[in-house]
């Protein structure tokens, strides 16, 4: 029997162990270390929250070396708190107004991440009021645009061919439907809603390059004040919000319901497929065209988090808008995609049968789809917008008095004075 050389033994053993280390992927165990990030989630609850939450375990599925988990909260509000006594999240969803966290150098902007090789492609607008002095704040976590949903079957009953394409053509419409008993249409007051009509009418965000000034006292705003202030004397429309809106539509009760591409699956859901849910653009005005405001949440990062945080951060919020999750999410969510080829994506017979998503789209891909304004001082503009518009449709003021002192009012905020 041959004997044993245990030096060679050992050395093979040794040789052994060198090749088994380095199959599990080479130098240092810490380069399959899982970098594990909190997503500060805004969506809570419903078809948004839980789409949300399936894409980010395919996300985890696919990416071993990259973990996302999901906090719950209204980041918007939390997020500047969370950075102010250093403890930040990773990347949160918030709103169009990041004033305040430029001021508190809280975020980190974006552009170093962006390459030639991964650049994305997103709708007209859909980063633009992300953008401050060059540098993008807010990568898209979501794009909803105003759109009116009403009741099929009414329609029919009503004689309506077919959705109106003008506010006057609308105006008949809804005297129609008034008829069958129903509340004709239902409206929110609120300012991206009153924006997308005064702006079909010829009207403008800012009146000036500087964006230091407003004009809605013209012949744009008093034309949209009027208009509405007409229907509802008629009791064509009432102003409602939310739940109260879609149960009332899910009854059979409102006719048409104003909303946003966030909340068609709600919509849908109010339904509860007793009726056939259809869905059109706001309707074209005097400008013979009509218009849309472009909003929704962003992901942010930063200033805090490592820099392989970080770059964990970017490789989900680059997945999360290529164009199969885009499809993804809007199908399940209801908001729209951000991107053409995210739409391309979607299945033709799947947009044949949810106009809500179609619509969306079609919206999306117009020139007269534009950004909502991203200055602080324009979210108390809107503010005073909602109020004026509200007081003179229901007869509380006259129209040129609440256009002349929505003026006043939203010119000197936006000129640095303050309501808060």
């Amino acid at each position: 029997m041959k004997s044993i050389n245990k030096q060679a033994m050992i050395a093979s053993m040794m040789a052994g162990t060198v090749a088994l280390v380095a199959g599990f992927g080479g130098t240092s165990m810490a380069a399959t270390k899982t970098v594990s990030i909190q997503l500060w989630e805004s969506h809570s609850g419903g078809p948004v929250a839980d789409t949300m939450t399936a894409l980010v375990n395919r996300f985890d599925a696919s990416h071993k070396n990259t973990e996302v988990k999901i906090y719950e909260t209204k980041a918007s509000a939390k997020a500047l708190a969370a950075a102010a006594s250093g403890n930040p999240p990773v990347l949160a969803e918030i709103s169009h107004y990041i004033g305040q966290y430029l001021s508190a150098n809280a975020l980190a902007p974006w552009n170093t991440f962006i390459t030639k090789s991964n650049k994305q492609t997103f709708y007209p607008g859909v980063l633009a009021n992300s953008v401050v002095n060059g540098k993008l704040y807010r990568y898209p976590a979501d794009v909803k645009v105003e759109e009116l949903y009403y009741n099929v079957a009414l329609f029919k009953k009503a004689g309506i061919a077919h959705p109106p394409e003008t506010w006057g053509q609308l105006a008949v419409d809804l005297g129609r439907l008034k008829k069958l008993g129903v509340i004709p249409m239902g409206f929110k007051d609120s300012s991206a809603h009153i924006l997308s009509a005064f702006m079909s009418n010829g009207g403008t965000l800012y009146s000036n390059k500087q964006h230091t000034a407003v004009n809605f006292d013209n012949a744009a705003g008093q034309t949209t004040f009027t208009f509405f202030r007409g229907l509802y004397n008629k009791k064509d429309f009432i102003f409602s919000h939310g739940s109260q809106m879609r149960a009332d539509f899910g009854a059979n009760k409102m006719a048409i319901v104003d909303g946003t591409s966030a909340g068609y699956q709600k919509i849908l859901a109010s339904a509860g497929g007793k009726f056939k849910v259809g869905a059109f653009a706001f309707p074209k005005g005097t400008s013979g065209h009509f218009a849309a405001v472009i909003q929704g949440l962003g992901f942010t990062l930063f200033h805090g988090p490592s820099k392989a945080d970080q770059e964990a951060a970017w490789t989900f919020v680059h997945w999360f808008n290529e164009p199969k999750q885009q499809a993804y999410w809007a199908m399940h969510s209801g908001f729209a995609p951000t991107s053409p080829a995210g739409a391309a994506q979607i299945p033709k017979h799947w947009l044949a049968s949810n106009p809500g998503e179609a619509v969306s789209i079609q919206i999306l891909s117009s020139k007269y789809a534009v950004r909502r304004p991203n200055q602080d001082a324009y979210s108390e503009v809107q503010s005073a917008l909602d109020s004026a518009f509200f007081n003179a449709v229901t007869g509380k003021s006259s129209v040129p008095a609440a256009l002349k002192t929505l003026d006043t009012t939203a010119n000197q905020y936006l000129k640095g004075q303050s309501a808060l």
